[in-house]
């Protein structure tokens, strides 16, 4: 158990979800219980977004863009750039997930008015 009840929580929904289940079903299943947190401890939820994305692992880190984005958590933004960063100097992942954090990345630009870079 960590000292984040909020990331022990979502480690607890992602390890009992059926693994006979879709990986979209799992996403959107995480996703709605994250966004249980999303205004009464958003603080612990982004936490819980960058220890995910630090992970550097399927499906957490995957999760954890789409959840940032979703529920536009911004605090989380530099991990996610460092993240790109990783993908693009090929040293995480293979290059097409770096699509999601560019897509996630703008939707976190855009909904806070600073339009694309």
């Amino acid at each position: 158990m960590s000292a984040n009840p909020v990331l022990d929580q979502l480690n607890s929904q992602v390890a009992a979800f059926p693994t006979r289940a879709s990986g979209e079903e799992l996403y959107d299943y995480v996703g709605r219980f994250a966004a249980r947190f999303s205004s009464s401890d958003r603080d612990a939820l982004a936490a819980a977004m960058t220890d995910w994305l630090i992970l550097r692992n399927e499906p957490k880190t995957m999760l954890a863009v789409q959840i940032t984005s979703d529920l536009q958590l911004v605090e989380v933004r530099p991990e996610l750039e460092a993240l790109l960063m990783e993908i693009r100097e090929g040293r995480v992942f293979l290059p097409f997930y770096a699509k999601p954090i560019e897509a996630a990345l703008l939707s976190l630009q855009i909904t806070r008015g600073h339009g694309v870079t």
